[in-house]
C-alpha cells in the first residue's frame, strides 16, 4: 500500500521543473494563462471540458504507470524464455557429450547406430521445444507492439477530441458576437449598465 506522502510526491513529480520552486513556479504560470484567457472570455469553461480534462489526465496517467509494468512484464518473459532455451542448449550438450562418451566405449555398431538414433530423436524433440518457445518469443513481442501502437492510438484521438472541441467552443462564440442582434443587446446592457452607475455616483 503507497503512503499518502508518496501518493503526494508522485502527483508533484508531474509538473514539469526539477525542483519544488521550479515546479510552484509552473503550476503559478498555468493557472495566471488559464485566469486570464477565462477572464477575457478566450476560453469557456463548462462540464464537457472538465470531462475531457479528466478522461484525458485519466488516460495520461494509465499511460505513464503501465507502459513501464508491460514493458517490464515482457522484458521478463523474454529473459525468462532465453533462460530456458540456455538451459536446454546446456542440457542437450551434456547429453549429447555423455552418448557420445558412451558410445565410444562401445563396440559394437548396432548399438552405436541405436544410441545415434535415440539422439536423433532426442534432437528433434529439443528443436520442436525450441521452435515452440521461439514461436512464444514472437507472439510476446507482437502483443507488445499493439499494446504500444493502442496506447499511441488513445492519446491521438484525445488530443484530437479536445482540439476539435475548443475550436467549436471558439467558432460558436465567435458567431453568437458576429450577429447583430447580439451585439445590439451588449451595446443595449452595457448603456444600461453605464446608466446605472451614474445614477449611483
Amino acid at each position: 500500500e503507497p503512503t499518502p506522502a508518496s501518493q503526494a510526491q508522485s502527483l508533484i513529480n508531474l509538473f514539469p521543473g526539477e525542483t519544488p520552486a521550479a515546479k510552484a513556479a509552473s503550476v503559478l504560470l498555468s493557472s495566471s494563462i488559464a485566469a486570464y484567457l477565462i477572464s477575457k472570455e478566450i476560453y469557456v469553461l463548462d462540464g464537457e471540458v472538465f470531462e475531457v480534462a479528466t478522461i484525458f489526465g485519466a488516460y495520461y496517467l494509465w499511460y505513464q504507470g503501465g507502459k513501464e509494468g508491460f514493458v517490464q512484464y515482457f522484458t521478463d518473459k523474454q529473459n525468462t524464455i532465453r533462460n530456458v532455451l540456455t538451459a536446454a542448449r546446456e542440457q542437450h550438450r551434456a547429453v549429447v557429450k555423455e552418448r557420445i562418451d558412451h558410445i565410444g566405449k562401445l563396440g559394437n555398431a548396432v548399438e552405436v547406430t541405436k544410441g545415434l538414433f535415440e539422439i536423433s530423436k532426442d534432437i528433434a524433440k529439443l528443436e520442436a521445444e525450441a521452435y515452440e518457445l521461439k514461436q512464444r518469443v514472437a507472439y510476446t513481442n507482437e502483443v507488445k507492439s499493439v499494446l504500444d501502437s493502442w496506447v499511441r492510438h488513445e492519446a491521438g484521438v484525445r488530443e484530437a477530441e479536445q482540439k476539435l472541441m475548443a475550436e467549436t467552443i471558439i467558432n460558436k462564440i465567435r458567431a453568437e458576437l458576429s450577429d447583430p442582434r447580439m451585439q445590439s443587446s451588449i451595446l443595449t446592457q452595457t448603456i444600461a449598465d453605464v446608466e446605472a452607475i451614474t445614477k449611483a455616483k
